[in-house]
């Protein structure tokens, strides 16, 4: 989202034998993009995956925000699967107007039937490490409980 380039219609040119339609000095960077990775999964169960029929499902849209995603209502997901359901990428001009994004979109996808860890990504975009982009790759491995407790505190079903 970053650069404008469509890889997935880039890639499709490529295998077809065509040439890339970009040089690479014809590539400029815009902003800020942050991807998130839905899963259908219990967080508080050790990120057991989680099986079942989606009983209800909103996805979020609007400018600079994008969802790839196969999920509709009533989709039966089995456990023979990968876990991811989604992918949820925002783009601002700023890293604070791109995380502005991402909350908006949080509070406004639903997927009920089956448990999914949005609720804990929309915790994570209120931690002050997430917020300055200073977390590690350790950073849920170390803060979980603590994050599970201010989920709880605040009805976020995780």
């Amino acid at each position: 989202m970053v650069t404008g380039v469509d890889i997935v219609k880039e890639q499709i040119r490529i295998a077809f034998g065509l040439p890339l339609s970009y040089k690479q000095e014809d590539i400029k960077i815009n902003g800020y993009a942050i991807e998130c990775r839905i899963n259908c999964e219990n967080v508080r169960n050790k990120f057991m995956p989680s099986c079942g029929k989606v009983d209800i499902v909103h996805i979020p849209g609007g400018n600079g925000v994008r969802i790839d995603s196969f999920l509709y209502q009533e989709y039966e997901i089995s456990p023979y699967y990968d876990s991811m359901i989604a992918k949820l990428i925002v783009h601002g001009k700023t890293r604070q107007e791109a995380l502005y994004k991402l909350r908006r979109a949080m509070e406004e996808f639903i997927v009920e039937g089956i448990s999914t860890n949005l609720s804990l990504i929309y915790l994570l975009t209120y931690e002050i490490q997430f917020i300055k982009g200073t977390y590690k790759t350790n950073f849920i491995e170390e803060n979980l409980d603590r994050i599970l407790e201010i989920g709880e505190a605040f009805d976020h079903t995780l």
